[in-house]
């Protein structure tokens, strides 16, 4: 089996989710080489150990501490984890196992099992994010041109190849994480928080022709700490930072890729405006449900930015989505 080196990325502030996370990391059936830790410089070092952490302080942020040149790391595998996930003891197995067995590039871990929420919730999702199941046989998340995800939504099996997929826990091949240049990403920090980056970051590793996995039955939890994105939920800017967002990755992932034939530019675009027209109206419900008209003044205000950050020249200049190999 190859070996492997585990990356986490912390603020340092996770407590006892934290601890549990190294505890299950002694535990693992296969043991990584290494485990290094990015703390955010200005934090302080958690007082838990289990004796074989490394820790490397770098520039704060979500993508800051997960897209890194791993120089502390030279196994040809890197696990990357979130700060709030715990493991299964044989999680480690099992991801490596499929990695080899499927003969793919990059497994992430389901933590987001939305095929198994209330049937409510699906109508909730499907309603104010255009998010659908569906149901295949090779697919367990695609990426659509409208900017939108759908989840399988009958799963028969352990792994299926994905389009992209959740962050908290994911296996990568060091080589590959490095060749998709995922430093041209970093203009998602702009946000404060980087909404998006799971799709930014696992979508262009299916686009650019490597192989994405997702195993639904590795054992690893999200505890959830929301350490990072506790203060974006309760800040009402979140519309706004949502819809500027969700526009520049739309224009960056679906629309502006080098050599797309003009009719799938033109079908993206149709997509890309139904759905603007679309959660308008949704917004225009959000305003009157919280007694608060600048829910649509953001949603707006976000579209309005957005169109003029992706026609900036700071922009423009970033390397295409698509790379060239």
């Amino acid at each position: 089996m190859t070996k492997y080196s585990i990356a986490i990325r912390t603020l340092g502030t996770s407590g006892d989710k934290f601890v549990r996370e190294l505890e299950s990391i002694k535990r693992q059936t296969i043991q990584p080489e290494k485990v290094v830790i990015y703390i955010a410089e200005g934090y302080k070092r958690p007082e838990y150990t289990i004796g074989k952490e490394e820790y490397v302080w770098v520039k704060k942020g979500m993508m800051y501490q997960r897209v890194l040149p791993y120089d502390e790391i030279d196994t040809p595998l890197i696990m990357l984890l979130d700060d709030d996930v715990e493991l299964a003891d044989d999680s480690a197995e099992k991801m490596l196992a499929a990695l080899v067995d499927h003969h793919l590039d990059c497994i992430a871990a389901v933590t987001f099992r939305n095929y198994l929420i209330p049937l409510s919730k699906k109508f909730y999702i499907a309603a104010t994010n255009l998010v659908f199941p569906h149901w295949s046989d090779t697919w367990s998340v695609k990426i659509h041109s409208n900017g939108s995800f759908s989840y399988n939504n009958h799963i028969t099996r352990d792994v299926y190849l994905s389009q992209s997929a959740s962050g908290p826990a994911s296996l990568w091949k060091k080589n590959v994480f490095h060749d998709l240049h995922l430093e041209d990403e970093l203009w998602l920090e702009q946000f404060g928080f980087p909404f998006g980056e799971d799709v930014v970051m696992f979508n262009k590793l299916y686009k650019n022709g490597y192989r994405l996995g997702m195993h639904y039955n590795c054992g690893v939890k999200h505890l959830n700490a929301q350490s990072s994105s506790s203060g974006f939920q309760r800040n009402p800017k979140k519309f706004h930072t949502r819809s500027m967002a969700s526009l520049m990755i739309w224009y960056r992932t679906c629309y502006n890729l080098n050599s797309l034939p003009f009719i799938k530019k033109a079908w993206a675009t149709i997509a890309f405006t139904f759905k603007t027209l679309w959660l308008f109206l949704v917004h225009i419900g959000a305003s009157v449900y919280l007694r608060s008209p600048k829910v649509l003044w953001y949603y707006s205000k976000g579209i309005y930015d957005g169109l003029n950050m992706i026609r900036a020249r700071e922009f423009q200049q970033i390397p295409n989505y698509i790379l060239e190999r």
